[in-house]
């Protein structure tokens, strides 16, 4: 199991990488998309397509068909917050000789989950209003792509730092701390229908008496074929198939059993 989980990692953490150098700025590409719509209709303008558009289009569509995959592996900002995370618990580990994964209580990740939602609509009203002008400056993703694209953000961008600092801090605490609770794309690839085809399953009868182990790995606490209507939350970071001692976990349709058709 352990072999297979490392494998799934490193994997995972290539991918990462490879899009982390090469295609930084996808999260905040996909995001200015969004936003021209929401320009366009505030300035009562028809809505022109963009090489913006383009990307976000994009982003949605490989969403609704193939679920959360771009949050999981290719989106530059969720995998600073993996290594953050990642090396926070090996400190933890090595130097103050502390096991497992720490992380949030269920009950508070429910609630803090909430919060993009609330973030995303605040944006779209602030666009909306045209007081979205006057936060030059603060947008933390703004200060990321600078310093991805190897430029320093200013003395403008003091606040944009700031918060920039204070959500690192926070993806120490917690995996995914940022596309659990405050990432406004996160918020609407949430939203999106997606196919059944992309949504993880396993079949409970084969599953260990009183396992839990997928759920208890899972960065959002969700159970597998149990949460369906949270299925949006999941990042499909395959941790769930790495630690299942049964390999009981896979994306797909369920196969139908003989007996459960009559």
């Amino acid at each position: 199991m352990k072999k297979r989980q490392r494998k799934i990692r490193l994997i995972r953490a290539g991918i990462q990488l490879l899009f982390f150098i090469f295609a930084p700025a996808l999260f905040s590409t996909a995001f200015a998309g969004v936003k021209s719509v929401f320009q366009a209709i505030a300035a009562h303008q028809a809505i022109s397509w963009n090489s913006f558009l383009d990307v976000t289009a994009v982003l949605l569509v490989v969403t609704c068909l193939f679920g959360r995959h771009f949050c999981g592996y290719a989106c530059a900002f969720g995998s600073l917050g993996d290594a953050l995370y990642e090396l926070t618990v090996f400190i933890r580990q090595k130097v103050f000789h502390k096991k497992g994964r720490h992380g949030y209580s269920e009950k508070a990740i429910r609630i803090l989950q909430k919060v993009k939602y609330i973030w995303l609509l605040v944006l779209l009203v602030s666009i909306l209003t045209g007081w979205y002008s006057k936060l030059q400056g603060m947008s933390p993703w703004d200060v990321f792509s600078m310093l991805t694209a190897g430029r320093l953000p200013g003395a403008a961008y003091k606040v944009g730092i700031v918060l920039l600092l204070l959500i690192m801090v926070g993806m120490c605490t917690q995996e995914r701390f940022f596309c659990q609770f405050l990432c406004p794309m996160g918020a609407i690839f949430a939203i999106m229908p997606i196919a059944p085809s992309a949504l993880f399953n396993r079949d409970r009868s084969t599953c260990p008496a009183k396992c839990g182990a997928c759920k208890k790995r899972c960065p959002a606490h969700l159970d597998i074929d149990g949460d369906t209507p949270l299925s949006g939350e999941c990042i499909c970071c395959h941790a769930c198939q790495g630690i299942c001692p049964k390999k009981n976990i896979r994306i797909g349709i369920p196969k139908v059993k003989d007996e459960s058709l009559f």
